[in-house]
Order: structure tokens, then C-alpha cells, then sequence
């Protein structure tokens, strides 16, 4: 297969390049509108708690979004009239006829509510609420912040639309960054691999038609589902990664081919049926990685697997044609434009005295390698996650400053409690056994671990006692029932218990009542004592879904930290499932490309230490803050909980291409030596060099993102950068084939051969080999079946 489509894509040279451009034109002018439908988050709205939060927007005719403005002053306190006209000032032009979906707006001013009012005074924050959905509000923030007037008053827009829309804006930032600064430094470094500036030129021409090409991809499906901004990130990560790598291996193959004097179609057709043979076994293993993603019910989760799938997909496509047409027209001048001489007989003695180090003494090679993988993977056993929040963005970004004032001035859990529905479907309104069993409920979760307060009309104190509530019952059940049609009384009232409720505050609870009570439900708003993303507020939230309802009743749970609990929850039900996957699909493509039970074992073993070994640097990195001015981030002692999940799935396919490139090569010659040494060896010198070339390109070019603003952004890129150095180092050069010595023959057992024999023939002198009882294996060449000695 691979041999005809070396002759196509060299036959038809000009007609493959031609689609190629027309591919990329059409594609280049789809990516400025890529903002528009990179809006998805990580949000899964079958969830349940989304699936609360939009019965609680359905039966309070509640918009299910909001965005807060943050509004602060270093002179006049926040309650004065000064600064609350100033603040209605600004506010002026959000009306519902200039911002589509806008429901209202919450501010101390309509409200009278301290909760708008910072703990300094300083400050306050105005509520508005959408009914629009998320994507939609993110859409309107630009037009938001141009719309607030100005005034003395400092004004942040923030909460999740604004987060959202600010991580968009500085994403497509960091790509040019990107692209400014890493293409540059990779090409220099190709320059070091080929000597010449054309055959440098290839690999990242590649890398940008690929990358290039998925982002139109991406456009088209952005329109279709949702698609997370991170999408976007990851993509072009991975796709400069891995379509640079694999038109490395293509040139440097035909480069070689060609060398030795095979013909221009000749050294295409072969470098096609053998590197580009393993170049889609590489693609195939980094794809079902990537796809693995798509398990999680999360939109944005299964867009990074989708966009990941699709950059794979295209880097292979272009590799294993692009590339070969354009050698076809290149021929001998892909060697042009030569910059320095290389000195490849020097470079193979050094290949082979490694070869020598590593080879003579396996164990000793094996322990070294394990000592040191023991210590750079330990830190991952102290490995923290928590959720995406606005400190992922840089510190000057408006809606982290808006969210840090929140954070550091109000009472944040205030400001996003948890909301707890309990509803019935009796038909039946609020009677005194109802109201009974409501402010049981109430008490019950108010005095779970973690509660600071509960509002709601049924933790009104004074009326748990059922002997209260019958003496307050007949105004009580006017007010529960028919709060539109209740008159407060001047002198307001006095309870049971002897507290004496005023006019304006049983105005307030009047209020509370039409915000919370309906013919067929109540809501709760339960107010947590730490932040939505902290441990004692998930075990708070573990604790009011394991709450049980009334006999009759249906308890609905929704808020911010409900949906980090949702999550969380998510990513420990399918993360194990990932891995699974990602393990046994990668096995699957190993034995098929290798007919080797052994080798296929091996290979997922030793990618599964670098990934520990990544997740132990992230650990040293990012949960303390020894990097924090080096990298320019702010520690919160975890890390993001996606990133370990993304960098599973990358970091296995980049490293399995690694694997693919040695053991492919020591499997042609174990083909025609049946020599494990020689193969091993011969392996080993063959790709030692494109290997370390082509760690080197990944390593700058996701190196290249650590230098990106986006917290998340930095993380993934310097958890692959640093993992495929070690992995270089420790695993693709020592230990992988330090353990293949030791090993021997057994390497290539496939069942139905002798394990014995194969144990003595890994073991023959290097170089004594033929293809088994002097037969000579077959190879490739112009497209024809020669016998005879073939080339390594």
C-alpha cells in the first residue's frame, strides 16, 4: 500500500502538491473567525448539576447566566451617594435593547443587599443576568465593556463569560507568540540536523500546512458542536510536534535512499513503503492517544480529543504525501542552499560506541536508568489538581483582576452559593405539615460540616418549633402562598420566640419568598464557610447530595461548586477508562506493526515511567513557587485537573512515535539477521540521531508555549518539553535498549515459534546473520521485488 502511494504521490508530484496549497488557502482564510465558535467550556449540560441549574432558571424564570462588574474606588466608600450614582452612571447603557438575553441587573442601589458591598467599603458588584447561554454572553463582552460609561470608578468585568472570553482573546496572542518565535528556532535547529537550509524548510512548511489545515477543520466543527478555546492550543502543539517529527524521518530517509545512489523516484517509493509505513503506525498510536479523550461527556474535553484527532490525522496526510511529492520535484536540490557540513561517519562512530556502552553491560544501564527515573517520577505521588479559574490567565488580564478583588474583598460564598431545590409533584401547595417537613429539611442541611448559613424562608428562626409555627401559621401561609397579594403590616410582626421582625425586614423576607418558593418547590441557598473549588466545600457538596429528600420530595443540587464536583466526578469514572484505552489500542498497533508479543509489552511499559516522570516535574514546577517569577505564573499548590489528563494522552502517542522510529528499523534487520544484538544495535545507530533531532524539535516547540501567558497553556507545554528530554535520555537511549539486550531473542516471540531458539539466535555474533537458513528476506526498491543483501 505504502509503495503505491510512493509512485502516486510521485507520478502525480505537481497534481498532490496543488490540492495541498488550494487546502490551505481555503483553510487560512476560515481561521480569523475561529473566536466566534471557540466558545465551549468544560461543562457537561447533562450533568446533573446543569440539569439542576436549569430547572431552578425554568421554575424562578431566572436567566441561567451571569456576569459581574466589579466596580472599586480608592477614595469614596462604596455605600455613598456619590459612589453609587457614579455606579449607575456606568452602568446606563446595559439595557435589555442593546444586550440581547439581558433579564437584569443586581446592584446594592435596586437591592439595599450588603453582599454587593465589599468587606473594605471600596468597593461593590453589579449582577447582570442572561438568560442567554454562556457562549452568547461570551460573545457580548467586548460590546459589554464598551458600553459602561466612565467615571471615577474602576470598572472589571469578570465572572465566567469574561474569563472565557479573555482566554480566547490571549489564546490567539500566544499563537502568533508561537509561531513568531518557535518556527524560527526550529528551523535553525533542522538547519543543525541537514546541514541544508531547503531539507530544514521542509519538516516546518509541514508542520504549518498541517496545523493550518486543522484550524479550518476546527472552524467547520466549531460551527457544528461545541469546541473549547484549549482545542485550539492543544492542536497546534501537537500538530507542530508530531507533523515536524514525522517529515524529519521522511527527508532524513530519502536523504539517505538517495545518497546511496537509488534515483530520485527510486528514494521516494522507498521512503514512502518504509518511513512512511512508520510514520502512519506513529499516527495511528498518537490518534487512538488523543481519541481517547472523546470518552468524557465534557464538550470541552472531547474537543481537545477531536482537535487532537483531526491535527494527528492531517500531519500524517501531508507527511505521507505532501512530502513525498515535493521531494519528487526537489530531487537532488533538497540538499541546497547548504549552511554547514556535516560530519555523518563521525557522528555514526559515536552512535556505535554508545550502542557499545549501553549494550555491553544491559543491568548496569537498567539500574542507572531506573534510579533515575525513581526520582524525577516520585513527586507525581503528591500530585494536586483543582479546576480552571481565571488565575490561569495573566495577572494584567481585567476579569482575573475583577475575580481577585472578589475573591480578596467580598464574600464570595455569598456571591456564588450553592443552590439545593427541593420540589414536589402532588399538585398540592404549602400547607402547615409542608412547611413542617421544609424547615426540618432546612435544618438538616444547615448543619452539615461546612455550612456557614442557609437561606431560605424555612430557616427563619423562631418558627422550627411546631408549636411556633401553628401560632404564626395563618399570616405565614398568606405570605408562602400569595406574596403578591400580602400587605406588610407598619408595625411589622413579632414571633413566638419573642423576635421582633420590622416592616422593611419582613419586606426583605417577602422578597426571599417570590425569589425562592413556587406552588411546587423551595430553594435553598446554602452558603459554604470556604471558596466553591476547596476540599472542605466538595466534601460539603458529597454531603448534600447524600442528604435523602422527604418521603415524596426531589432534591436538585446546582452551583459553582457543584460543578466542579460534577468534574471531578467525571474525570474519576473515565479517566481509568482513558488509560485503558490508550494502553491496549497502542499494544493493538505495536503487535500489528511488529509481530512481536514481547516488544509491544515493553514499549507501553517504558511510556507509562515517562509519563509518571511528567507528572513528578509538573509537581516540582507548578505546585511550588520556586518557578513562579521564571515562568511568569501564580502558584496555587495544584495543578489543573485537565492537564494530567491531556498530557496522558499526548505525551503517550509523541513517545510511542519514538518507539515506532527505533523498533521498526531493529525490526527490518531482526527480519533479514535474526540477530537481536545486531538489531538492537543497528536500531540504535540508525535513529539514535533522528530520534534526539526530533526530540529536539518537539522540545522547542512545545517549549515555545511555556512562554505563553495561559497558566494551562504552560503547563502542558513544559510537562511534554521536559518528559520528552528525560525520555530521550533516560528511556529511547538507555533503557528501552538496554532491556532488549537483556532480553534477547525473546524480544520477538510470536506464538507458534520457539522461544528457545529465538533465546540463541538474539545471541549470535553481530553481523553473522542471514534471513533464517540462508535465505535473504525481500526488500523494497523502485517499486520492483530484488533478493540479495539488503541496506539497513
Amino acid at each position: 500500500m505504502f509503495e503505491a502511494l510512493g509512485r502516486f504521490s510521485y507520478r502525480f508530484r505537481w497534481l498532490v502538491i496543488g490540492l495541498w496549497i488550494v487546502l490551505f488557502g481555503v483553510s487560512l482564510v476560515a481561521t480569523p473567525w475561529l473566536a466566534e465558535v471557540l466558545r465551549g467550556g468544560f461543562s457537561n449540560p447533562d450533568a446533573p448539576g446543569q440539569q439542576a441549574a436549569a430547572l431552578i432558571a425554568e421554575k424562578f424564570q431566572q436567566g441561567s447566566t451571569n456576569l459581574l462588574i466589579v466596580f472599586k474606588s480608592d477614595t469614596l466608600e462604596a455605600t455613598s451617594a456619590e459612589f453609587q450614582a457614579a455606579e449607575r452612571k456606568a452602568l446606563e447603557g446595559l439595557t435589555a435593547a442593546a444586550l440581547p438575553g439581558l433579564e437584569g441587573v443586581l446592584t446594592y442601589s435596586n437591592t439595599g443587599s450588603t453582599e454587593f458591598i465589599s468587606k473594605d467599603g471600596k468597593s461593590s458588584v453589579a449582577v447582570l443576568n442572561f438568560s442567554a447561554p454562556l457562549g452568547e454572553v461570551q460573545s457580548q463582552v467586548d460590546k459589554i465593556r464598551g458600553l459602561l460609561r466612565d467615571t471615577q470608578l474602576q470598572a472589571f468585568v469578570t465572572g465566567e463569560p469574561a474569563i472565557n472570553a479573555d482566554l480566547t482573546e490571549y489564546s490567539f496572542r500566544d499563537l502568533r507568540r508561537v509561531e513568531l518565535y518557535g518556527l524560527p528556532v526550529a528551523l535553525v535547529a533542522l538547519v543543525f540536523v541537514f546541514g541544508s537550509l531547503v531539507s530544514a524548510a521542509l519538516p516546518v512548511i509541514t508542520g504549518g500546512l498541517a496545523v493550518t489545515v486543522t484550524l479550518g477543520g476546527m472552524y467547520l466543527l466549531g460551527r457544528l458542536t461545541d469546541m473549547s478555546i484549549f482545542a485550539m492550543n492543544t492542536a497546534t502543539l501537537l500538530g507542530l510536534a508530531v507533523a515536524i517529527d514525522y517529515a524529519l524521518l521522511m527527508v532524513s530517509r530519502f536523504r539517505e535512499e538517495f545518497h546511496k545512489g537509488a534515483s530520485v523516484r527510486e528514494a521516494v517509493i522507498v521512503t514512502t513503503a518504509r518511513a512512511g509505513r512508520s510514520v502512519f503506525f506513529s499516527g495511528a498510536a498518537v490518534m487512538v492517544g488523543v481519541v481517547g479523550l472523546c470518552f468524557f461527556p465534557s464538550p470541552g474535553l472531547r474537543s481537545l480529543g477531536i482537535g487532537g484527532a483531526l491535527v494527528v490525522f492531517f500531519s500524517v496526510l501531508a507527511t505521507i504525501t505532501f512530502i513525498p511529492a515535493l521531494l519528487g520535484v526537489l530531487g537532488r536540490r533538497v540538499d541546497s542552499v547548504p549552511v554547514i557540513r556535516l560530519h555523518e561517519a563521525r557522528e555514526a562512530r559515536n552512535w556505535k560506541r554508545w550502542a557499545k556502552l549501553v549494550l555491553r553491560r544491559p543491568w548496569v544501564s537498567i539500574v542507572v536508568a531506573v534510579v533515575l527515573i525513581g526520582l524525577l517520577a516520585g513527586p507525581a505521588a503528591t500530585l494536586k489538581t483543582q479546576m480552571t479559574s481565571a488565575t490561569t490567565l495573566p495577572a494584567t488580564a481585567e476579569s482575573r483582576r475583577g475575580l481577585e478583588i472578589l475573591d480578596r474583598e467580598f464574600d464570595r460564598e455569598a456571591l456564588s452559593p450553592t443552590s439545593v431545590l427541593l420540589s414536589w409533584d402532588d399538585g398540592q401547595g404549602i400547607d402547615m405539615v409542608r412547611a413542617g417537613t421544609l424547615f426540618f429539611y432546612g435544618q438538616q442541611i444547615a448543619s452539615l460540616p461546612g455550612v456557614k448559613s442557609v437561606v431560605s424562608p424555612f430557616t427563619l428562626g423562631g418558627l422550627e418549633d411546631p408549636t411556633a409555627l401553628a401560632a404564626m401559621w395563618p399570616q405565614f401561609e398568606r405570605l408562602l402562598n400569595d406574596p403578591d397579594n400580602f400587605t406588610v403590616p407598619p408595625e411589622g410582626i413579632t414571633l413566638p420566640s419573642g423576635l421582633a421582625i420590622s416592616a422593611q425586614q419582613l419586606e426583605q423576607f417577602k422578597q426571599l419568598v417570590k425569589a425562592s418558593v413556587t406552588k411546587d418547590a423551595v430553594l435553598f441557598r446554602v452558603m459554604a464557610e470556604d471558596t466553591p473549588g476547596s476540599a472542605s466545600t466538595q466534601a460539603l457538596v458529597s454531603e448534600l447530595l447524600a442528604t435523602p429528600a422527604p418521603g415524596g420530595y426531589s432534591v436538585h443540587v446546582a452551583g459553582e461548586a457543584v460543578y466542579n464536583y460534577d468534574f471531578f466526578q467525571e474525570l474519576r469514572t473515565w479517566f481509568p477508562w482513558v488509560i485503558a484505552w490508550v494502553v491496549l489500542t497502542s499494544l493493538a498497533v505495536f503487535v500489528v506493526l511488529l509481530r512481536s508479543v514481547v516488544l509491544p509489552v515493553l514499549a507501553v511499559f517504558v511510556n507509562l515511567l515517562t509519563i509518571a516522570m511528567s507528572y513528578g516535574l509538573l509537581v516540582l514546577v507548578f505546585q511550588g513557587t520556586a518557578f513562579e517569577k521564571i515562568l511568569r505564573f501564580t502558584s496555587t499548590g495544584a495543578v489543573d485537573a485537565i492537564i494530567p489528563v491531556v498530557i496522558l494522552c499526548i505525551l503517550f502517542g509523541i513517545t510511542m512515535d519514538y518507539a515506532v522510529f527505533m523498533l521498526t528499523r531493529m525490526h527490518e534487520r531482526w527480519r533479514r539477521s535474526r540477530n537481536n544484538q545486531e538489531s538492537v544495535t543497528t536500531g540504535l545507530v540508525r535513529t539514535g540521531r533522528v530520534i534526539v533531532s526530533a526530540a529536539l524539535l518537539v522540545v522547542i516547540v512545545t517549549g515555545a508555549f511555556v512562554f505563553t501567558s495561559i497558566g494551562e497553556t504552560k503547563m502542558l507545554g513544559l510537562g511534554i518539553a521536559l518528559a520528552i528530554i528525560v525520555d530521550t535520555l533516560l528511556i529511547r537511549l538507555t533503557l528501552l535498549p538496554a532491556i532488549m539486550a537483556y532480553l534477547g531473542g525473546a524480544n520477538w516471540w510470536w506464538p507458534g515459534t520457539s522461544l528457545f531458539r529465538l533465546r540463541g539466535r538474539g545471541e549470535r555474533t553481530a553481523g553473522s546473520g542471514t534471513a533464517g537458513k540462508g535465505r535473504p528476506a525481500p526488500r523494497v526498491s523502485a517499486g520492483r521485488r530484488v533478493t540479495g543483501p539488503s541496506r539497513p
